[in-house]
């Protein structure tokens, strides 16, 4: 689930490191996948550049809109990002735990001794509050309160283990540039 990006000069920014990192080319949908915002605010960018020439346009055969940034380099710098993020892959925040994601051992292990704190580890804080006050509250009769425990330790496994698979998966580009 990310967030969409409404404000132009946002949009702008992730257009001029869409620009001078890669070799794609400028359309609205690459710079609404990359930005990430909707394809309507990535075009209204982009014309809006246009037309106080800082960007020039081209209507290719088929139809597609091409742009195109006067004096477009790469730079060195971009070379040097870690290599784990695509070019073309949305901003996300920064992965508090192993590149493949939560480990499901470490999240049940983390609920089973405090139930919630396995989603918290896997990022899902709306779900560790509430399973530590369902559980916690669910002890006042002591067995619903286990039964509880052993579901919440199960959900924490199964939420690492799903974001983990999402990670292993391969990515392919939604445009080929």
């Amino acid at each position: 689930m990310s967030t969409r990006i409404h404000d132009a000069s946002a949009i702008e920014s992730r257009l001029l490191e869409l620009a001078h990192t890669t070799d794609a080319k400028i359309t609205a949908p690459a710079l609404a996948y990359y930005a990430p915002c909707s394809i309507d605010d990535a075009a209204r960018v982009l014309d809006d550049l246009t037309t106080r020439d800082r960007l020039t346009m081209d209507v290719q055969d088929d139809g597609t809109i091409v742009y195109h940034l006067p004096g477009r380099q790469k730079f060195a710098g971009a070379a040097q990002r870690p290599a784990t993020r695509s070019p073309l892959s949305p901003e996300v925040l920064p992965v508090r735990y192993n590149a493949r994601g939560p480990s499901p051992v470490a999240a049940a292990a983390l609920s089973m001794l405090i139930p919630g704190a396995g989603h918290l580890y896997t990022g899902r804080i709306l779900s560790a509050v509430m399973w530590f006050f369902v559980v916690t509250l669910g002890y006042v009769l002591l067995l619903p309160g286990l039964v509880l425990h052993l579901f919440a330790i199960a959900s924490a496994a199964a939420t690492a283990h799903r974001i983990e698979a999402g990670r292993a998966r391969p990515q392919l580009s939604a445009y080929t540039m």
